[in-house]
């Protein structure tokens, strides 16, 4: 995950704590599957949505930018006719993989070709 934690976040220090944090929510996610939703998460990583919503959102908005995680929304409606949103997270490390191939190696074969 060091590899990928640099991918994310760079080398700064200060971005230790989100790399650690990015790290138990790939790890939460795999363990479960691969989708787990918002609530679970959010009380897996000990974090809340309403109280912190940066330190719950920052470390996925790096993983959904990247292709690691795709977050799924769906509206659902009480028996008082209320809406609620409910967000399920899903680890897609192949559409990762994907990424990387056409954004780094292509970035770099152009860039050598460049020269």
């Amino acid at each position: 995950m060091k590899t990928i934690n640099h991918l994310l976040y760079g080398t700064h220090p200060k971005t230790n704590k989100i790399k650690d944090r990015t790290m138990r929510i790939v790890k939460f996610l795999k363990e479960n599957g691969g989708k787990l939703d918002a609530n679970e998460l959010e009380e897996k990583i000990g974090v809340s949505r309403i109280e912190r919503p940066s330190m719950f959102y920052k470390p996925l908005a790096a993983l959904k930018e990247w292709d690691l995680v795709q977050s799924h929304k769906k509206v659902e409606f009480d028996a008082n006719g209320k809406r609620r949103f409910k967000t399920t997270y899903e680890l897609t490390t192949e559409m990762f993989f994907h990424h990387i191939q056409k954004t780094l190696l292509e970035k770099c074969k152009t860039e050598l070709e460049m020269i």
